[in-house]
């Protein structure tokens, strides 16, 4: 089952298609048009049904997007698909959810088999009718901005910060991310230093 990739910690200057980092679970969830959806997983292994965080997340998925993202890829043909959502509520932190929280599923990429994870452009035109990520624009990534997230001066900004993705004219998917200092801080002050440093660059 794909992975979602590691985002770059090293700064470029691009001209990024920019959402909103919603503060949640990374959830992927796998389909083949033999069969359906049959995988679920984190970011780092498999559950299911069963698992006392996550479990849930198996038939909210399906009450909300899987019907509506199995029509979109057969018709566009993909033999199989990986579909990553974030996982969270109202009172979501750093990977920690509470229990009594209403919880949403909030699709932020899609990565067809042997094509690799859609670039920002086809992701909105195929998926942007659903549940995805506050779309900021297309703006141009610099130091500057980055620091405009940092300080909480961009608007649209749930928490955490943002991500920026392009198609570079290799076809190659760049993404890079920025995240507020509000965030950073809650987060410093939560976790040991070790466990912040984690939580921040993951």
């Amino acid at each position: 089952m794909k992975s979602y990739p590691s985002i770059p910690r090293d700064f470029i200057e691009f001209e990024a298609h920019v959402f909103d980092k919603i503060d949640g679970s990374n959830l992927r969830f796998e389909w083949k048009r033999k069969g359906g959806w049959y995988k679920y997983g984190t970011r780092q292994r498999l559950f299911d049904q069963t698992d006392p965080v996550f479990g849930s997340a198996i038939e909210l998925f399906h009450t909300t997007l899987a019907q509506q993202l199995s029509d979109i890829f057969k018709r566009e043909r993909y033999d199989s698909a990986v579909a990553f959502c974030e996982f969270w509520g109202e009172n979501s932190f750093a990977g920690l959810h509470e229990p009594q929280d209403k919880k949403h599923l909030t699709l932020f990429d899609i990565a067809p088999h042997k094509e690799g994870i859609l670039g920002p452009r086809e992701f909105i035109k195929l998926y942007g009718h659903l549940d995805i990520p506050r779309f900021l624009g297309k703006l141009n990534w610099t130091r500057g901005f980055v620091e405009r997230v940092r300080s909480g001066e961009v608007e649209g900004i749930t928490f955490e910060g943002v991500v920026g993705k392009a198609k570079s004219a290799r076809h190659d998917l760049i993404m890079c991310k920025a995240k507020t200092k509000a965030w950073v801080d809650a987060v410093t002050a939560r976790y040991s230093q070790s466990e912040a440093s984690t939580i921040i660059n993951s």
